[in-house]
């Protein structure tokens, strides 16, 4: 029992069994394979083309590398419950409990209306369903693909979860729309529905590794061509303190409130939450196609502990045998991998179990010692469970882009079950810019492994070099479009601050990109433009005074039915004629009337101003979502219950059975009866 730190289990030490040979073929024959372009080397490869999350402190994935990058604790003291009043029944006599975690802010807020859903539905909402619908649809906007398209019917959507605990704030008598809200399989649904994506929407379960398990299931769809693009990420939130009931009973949580990874003060890890989404396509259909790449998953894997000594206990072997499968499988050189992202919980034989596997796998290949930075973020925000393995995979991916090593926190004295200089491994404690010889590329491999005994391992290394190039326009139409209003403005305000801090953005591509890349609603705004500068100084003059030169404005009130075929055939026109008329007076004239038709709802065949001159999709502000308070108060006893949301009286349950009762006698659509309901208690 004094090892509860680590599950309950006492591990110990097994005698190396599968042994994995080197690769035929010699360490430099890897690297001269894996970087020449080898045409089934590359077909194996995945780009990451878009990605989106939220994490303690972080309402964006560029929040959290500020984060990352100072170094900074997101750890604080639990204020979302009083877990004193827990610690009684769910501590054992003499153990003391964890009270800090990471948590997201605002996880009771929703924009249901932008994804037509009720206002009723919303509140009986699992937040795990809301939040990953959210970011599912800001990783599609960030990838361009947010709008229209065959691509979409074979887009499959693949997350992490462990199942949520909203449904227990629920008295008696919730409506039905909590049966469906809170079931983990439509997680992955909900954005399927919405944008009618037939591929795989499936939830993975594997406990911590969830979520890369997820990722790696989206890459075999991809090579297996089930799917052209897939959505792969993982939830995890805390609508009640039971995670850290269940958690202090076993032991597992650590006392001192930080995850003290490799450390020899590691006791316990601490809970945090997270949702993150990225968007993967085959690397050789990214190129094609024009896309932004984050950067190329080179192979994954995952596997299984089998028979260990405990059902929950971590297998050394088992990692080492997924780690060298991937290497061997995928003609990677762990000598060309510089940074390990860590599962890394902060156990006290946990950890030295993970940098064992990693010493014994890289070692099959490598003699180099100390020269891969070792790290997790979990010494940041904790644990985020099914969110994981995303939260590493998101860090390891924006240390590529920025060719920045953020250190690992907490690390003052090595873990004493670790021979840190025998390995070939060193943690990094500091901001390291990261640094390769010439012709190497930056990689990083990411580990998550769940008690469940299912592994995971994936190699992602920095995006090719964009050398897309396409033809330039006299000028380029800049399109917005929001739900409302003030959604519109907010739209307008974050282009322009994005204007501002990427002036050498392409302008063609932004252009391409808010046209073909997004969904266009009733509230919308067009502008002709020549540059960048010229479009701020636009945007500004119109956020100033309501109009602008070269803008146009109009809001859609389901008047689309009133399109005059002869001004749609007009407008076709003259986007043939645009591209046959490079002079500056008449192009202009030409795309001001597609901008003004445009604005009006006109189906225009707009792709034709960009087809086969070389344009591609750049990463844009997405959508703001309204923030509307939707969540379930804990009832006071099991006969008293509140549904309260933004704006919304206390929901009258015989109300809901008289409306229920007319769903079922007189097969009227059951969201038909949620807005009468609504309409009724509003009024």
């Amino acid at each position: 029992m004094e090892n509860r730190k680590n599950i309950g289990k006492i591990v110990v030490s097994i005698p190396e069994g599968f042994q994995h040979l080197r690769p035929t073929v010699s360490d430099n024959s890897l690297v001269t394979m894996n970087d020449s372009g080898n045409s089934a080397l590359r077909q194996d490869a995945i780009a990451v083309i878009g990605m989106s999350g939220r994490f303690a402190k972080s309402n964006s994935v560029h929040e959290l590398w500020k984060h990352l990058a100072a170094g900074t604790d997101l750890i604080e003291e639990v204020t979302r419950w009083n877990l004193s009043e827990h610690d009684a029944d769910c501590t054992p006599e003499g153990m003391d409990s964890c009270n800090h975690g990471s948590f997201m802010d605002e996880i009771e807020q929703f924009d249901p209306l932008f994804f037509n859903i009720s206002g009723l539905e919303a509140t009986y909402m699992d937040p795990q369903q809301r939040l990953f619908l959210e970011e599912s649809w800001k990783a599609l906007e960030n990838a361009g693909y947010a709008g229209s398209g065959e691509h979409t019917h074979q887009c499959g959507v693949y997350v992490g979860s462990c199942g949520g605990d909203y449904a227990r704030l629920f008295g008696k008598g919730a409506p039905p729309q909590s049966f469906w809200g809170n079931a983990g399989s439509v997680i992955p649904a909900r954005i399927a529905y919405y944008l009618n994506l037939q591929g795989p929407a499936v939830t993975v379960d594997t406990a911590c590794s969830s979520s890369l398990v997820a990722i790696h299931l989206a890459c075999q769809s991809l090579w297996t061509k089930e799917t052209n693009m897939a959505l792969a990420g993982g939830v995890f939130v805390q609508s009640t303190p039971e995670f850290y009931s269940v958690c202090n009973r076993a032991g597992m949580l650590s006392p001192s409130g930080r995850c003290y990874t490799f450390d020899d003060k590691a006791d316990g890890f601490v809970p945090g939450e997270g949702v993150g989404v990225v968007v993967l396509k085959r690397l050789q259909d990214a190129l094609a196609d024009g896309d932004h790449i984050y950067g190329v998953i080179r192979g994954s894997g995952i596997n299984q502990d089998g028979t260990t000594n405990g059902i929950t206990a971590p297998s050394a072997n088992s990692q080492e045998r997924l780690e060298c499968q991937v290497y061997d499988t995928f003609h990677i050189n762990p000598e060309q991998i510089q940074m390990i992202e860590a599962h890394g919980t902060g156990t006290k034989l946990g950890d030295p179990i993970e940098y064992q596997a990693l010493t014994r796998a890289f070692k099959k290949y490598t003699d180099k010692k100390e020269y891969c930075a070792i790290g997790s973020i979990k010494t940041n925000l904790g644990h985020p469970a099914a969110a994981a393995g995303i939260a590493g995979f998101i860090k390891a991916l924006l240390s590529l882009m920025h060719q920045k090593i953020p250190p690992s926190l907490h690390f003052e004295s090595g873990n004493s079950n670790i021979r840190f200089e025998e390995s070939p491994f060193y943690v990094n404690t500091a901001l390291k810019e990261w640094t390769v010889d010439a012709g190497v590329k930056r990689r990083a491999a990411v580990s998550s492994f769940g008690f469940s005994g299912t592994n995971a391992h994936i190699v992602i290394e920095e995006a090719p070099r964009n050398e897309r190039r396409h033809v330039e326009k006299p000028a380029y139409m800049i399109v917005l479009s929001a739900r409302t209003t003030h959604q519109l403005r907010q739209q307008v305000e974050q282009l322009v601050q994005y204007c501002e801090l990427e002036p050498t953005a392409d302008f063609g591509n932004m252009s391409f990109t808010l046209l073909m890349g997004r969904k266009h609603l009733t509230h919308r705004i067009s502008c002709i433009a020549r540059n960048q500068a010229e479009l701020i100084e636009l945007l500004k003059t119109w956020l100033k005074k309501g109009k602008a030169m070269q803008i146009y404005q109009a809001e859609l009130h389901g008047n689309e039915e009133n399109i005059q075929q002869a001004l749609l055939r007009y407008g076709n026109q003259c986007i043939e004629n645009c591209r046959h008329h490079s002079q500056d007076r008449d192009y202009m004239e030409y795309l001001s009337v597609i901008a003004d038709l445009y604005v009006q709802g006109y189906p225009l065949e707009y792709e034709q101003l960009f087809i086969g001159d070389g344009y591609g999709r750049i990463p844009l502000p997405t959508y703001p979502f309204a923030r509307e308070h939707y969540w379930v108060e804990e009832p006071r006893s099991s006969k008293e219950r509140s549904a309260v949301s933004h704006g919304q009286h206390a929901f009258d349950e015989s109300l809901w059975n008289e409306l229920f009762d007319q769903v079922i006698n007189e097969s009227i659509h059951v969201d038909t009866a949620v807005l009468k309901a609504k309409k009724f208690l509003i009024n």
